[in-house]
């Protein structure tokens, strides 16, 4: 953790040095191209050292999504005919990004996956504020702004995937002493949380905090809540492995997922 926050220190220097100047198309496309092949080197590491499938999808995923935004920030600048500038933010961000590699392959195991996990948070959600703060605001080219915004999605997209990764593996960490208990609330018509991960064994209640009757229904994996009245509860044992999907019947549209490891 102490080398993600490093990283994220760098790179918020970084930007505000950067921004107590006058920022150019040509420095914006340098940092663009060095965040998204950062997190590309990133990737690489952690799909090849990681023994969790979930932490290899995720980093298989950064390495495909980032690739395919810097093709796409390639092509334009190529196009527009600017050449990317080196400047203090890509710099930090090179650096930052050397120092974090540096870093994981001294790990290895559970504390490796950590590690390349809460460097994602970190370094994502310092991106995310980078592009709303200085590359958005700072682009002179329409199009390369448009691109800009465009991509955003994908970043928050990544940061809530990375802290799902987190928070599993605090649940998968804190299962090994032993059973717990979850709580889903049922209220505003939505089960929350809607995507909840456990262990095996242990036990998921649901609470009725709305104002009209519910059910918690999988039909893949066989429980039924049957009604439960507002006011009320219900709870299971899991016992079976994999993710479940299940509904409320009185409103399909409520649906949510146990992840079961």
């Amino acid at each position: 953790m102490k080398c993600s926050l490093a990283v994220a220190a760098l790179l918020l220097i970084a930007v505000a040095t950067t921004s107590a100047q006058v920022i150019n198309d040509a420095q914006i496309a340098s940092i663009v191209v060095t965040a998204n092949q950062i997190d590309i080197d990133a990737g690489k590491i952690a799909a090849s050292r990681t023994n969790n499938a979930d932490v290899r999808t995720f980093a298989q995923l950064m390495m495909t999504d980032h690739t395919r935004v810097n093709n796409a920030a390639t092509a334009l600048v190529a196009r527009l005919k600017v050449t990317p500038q080196d400047n203090p933010t890509s710099q930090s961000l090179k650096s930052g990004g050397d120092k974090n590699l540096a870093h994981l392959k001294t790990l290895q195991g559970a504390a490796f996956d950590k590690a390349y996990v809460d460097h994602e948070v970190t370094y994502h959600q310092q991106v995310i504020d980078a592009l709303d703060k200085i590359l958005i605001p700072g682009a002179a080219n329409e199009e390369l702004k448009a691109l800009l915004i465009k991509v955003r999605p994908a970043f928050v997209a990544h940061l809530e995937h990375a802290k799902h990764l987190q928070s599993t593996m605090l649940t998968v960490a804190t299962d090994q002493r032993g059973p717990r208990t979850h709580t889903v609330s049922i209220e505003n018509m939505r089960f929350q949380p809607d995507m909840l991960t456990v262990a095996s064994g242990d036990t998921v209640v649901w609470i009725n905090k709305g104002i009209v009757a519910h059910t918690a229904t999988s039909e893949t994996s066989g429980f039924d809540s049957k009604t439960i009245q507002v006011g009320r509860a219900w709870k299971l044992t899991i016992k079976t492995k994999g993710d479940i999907d299940y509904v409320c019947t009185f409103h399909p549209t409520m649906k949510a997922t146990l992840r079961v490891r």
